[in-house]
């Protein structure tokens, strides 16, 4: 009876410990999928195309790209008249008369922050400073103040005036956060 037990538990251990090896090479047979916006990185401009019925999509593409070559690779039939560079964080919108009339704006700060790309410390609204990770409602009740009191932040270093803001934690803010040259 007591030769049974020994045997069995004998088994179990060399079951546990041949699991972890077919796990790591049935890893190298498995197909994958690969996730969405994996092919963003900082060497692509990230630019959003919204058609008149709100319907579009993001774009990742190289710098130097023109509105028209979007648009086109996009599926929009005509030409944008005035074709100028594309910008990260544009957001391009296309009328129902064709694209020879597109207004561009800017891509909203919290799907600005989805994407990987940095907002405007100035323009930034108090829900949008919320979704940065770190950043607590007092904190960013600080922040709001003392841009305020400051008409706006001349650069990044200005944070480390508010209470909890030391050198680590301008360090990950800055990951989120730029502030525009006037």
């Amino acid at each position: 009876m007591h030769e049974r037990r020994i045997k069995g538990l004998i088994a179990i251990f060399l079951l546990l410990a041949i699991i972890p090896f077919i796990i790591f090479f049935s890893n190298s047979f498995i197909k994958y999928k690969v996730p969405a916006f994996s092919d963003q990185d900082d060497s692509k401009l990230t630019v959003e195309v919204v058609h008149h019925n709100n319907t579009g999509g993001i774009y990742f593409v190289k710098p130097g790209t023109n509105a028209n070559q979007l648009l086109q690779m996009a599926g929009f039939a005509g030409v944008v008249q005035d074709d100028f560079t594309l910008e990260t964080g544009m957001k391009l919108k296309v009328n129902a008369h064709g694209t020879k009339y597109v207004s561009v704006e800017e891509i909203g700060n919290s799907r600005r922050l989805a994407l990987g790309i940095k907002i405007d410390l100035n323009c930034a609204t108090k829900d949008d400073l919320l979704l940065i990770p770190g950043l607590g409602e007092i904190t960013v009740n600080n922040i709001l103040k003392l841009r305020n009191g400051k008409n706006g932040f001349k650069n990044m270093d200005e944070l480390m005036e508010i209470e909890g803001i030391k050198d680590k934690k301008l360090a990950k803010l800055k990951q989120y956060l730029y502030i525009k040259k006037q």
